[in-house]
């Protein structure tokens, strides 16, 4: 598994470092899709094996949703394999860029700290009720992150775009494209957060009432702002029109809450 887990973090490091070079001014459009592609290549391979790393972790007895940092690294896999996809059919490839470094970060947590997580005071997720809840919160924690990927790409876009430093290719997203991109991401993310909560609740409920909370409610709390910051984006584009950059800093509002749930769960570890 650690063989896996080196080749799975250089695999990332390359996808990394090819996003991350400075094309030159004068490259061509066909030069910077090559480019691209490469670097796409390069987190493909390093998503393969990180699949393949979290399948000898299973062998090895350490489910994804045996503990908060194994499902961590199976919801990183989950926004890099949606960045993949979202970013070949929206042609956002540089969407690739962000969920790469989360990737490996997810993969080194989970390898790092495997089965070791926070029971006390809720039971071991034994039940399906408590299997289904960490399973919605992990593909919630990846849908959370393509969507907080897209938002920072259109943040991006629109400041060079207002500085006169940007402007469309030809065949590329436009910023009206990936306006919508990111809306259609946080409507399929909303429900699943709000299954994640409602799973939660029951979870909590059968596990004693509020009192079994105990000291989670930092947990409670972040989650409940996820919630309503991409609540707010759906209802205030429906009935307000809001749209844009407020849609795009609610949207990293709400990634910033769930990412605060999980560095909680570190921290009580």
């Amino acid at each position: 598994m650690l063989v896996l887990f080196i080749l799975a973090s250089l695999a990332y490091g390359a996808a990394i470092f090819a996003y991350a070079l400075d094309p030159p001014a004068s490259e061509a459009r066909a030069d910077a899709l090559h480019r691209e592609a490469r670097a796409g290549i390069l987190l493909a391979i390093a998503a393969a094996l990180h699949v393949a790393c979290i399948g000898a972790q299973c062998v090895a007895g350490e489910h994804p949703f045996g503990s908060v940092f194994l499902a961590t690294s199976f919801g990183a896999l989950i926004a890099v394999i949606g960045g993949l996809v979202v970013g070949r059919i929206r042609r956002a490839a540089t969407l690739g860029a962000i969920v790469a470094p989360v990737g490996l970060l997810g993969l080194s947590v989970g390898v790092m700290f495997g089965a070791a997580s926070v029971h006390d005071p809720l039971p071991a997720p034994t039940s399906a009720l408590a299997k289904a809840h960490i399973g919605l919160a992990t593909a919630g924690l990846g849908g959370f992150t393509i969507a907080a990927g897209i938002a920072a790409l259109y943040l991006t876009m629109d400041r060079r775009l207002r500085l006169k430093r940007w402007k469309p290719q030809p065949g590329g997203l436009s910023l009206t494209g990936l306006e919508r991109l990111h809306y259609h991401a946080v409507m399929l993310v909303v429900p699943v957060l709000t299954l994640t909560i409602v799973t939660g609740v029951l979870w909590t409920v059968k596990s004693g009432g509020v009192a079994a909370i105990g000291g989670r409610w930092i947990e409670v709390v972040m989650a409940a702002a996820a919630w309503l910051c991409s609540a707010a984006i759906l209802v205030m584009r429906a009935a307000l029109g809001v749209r844009g950059r407020k849609s795009a800093l609610l949207t990293l509002a709400a990634f910033a809450c769930t990412l605060l749930v999980l560095v909680w769960y570190g921290v009580r570890a």
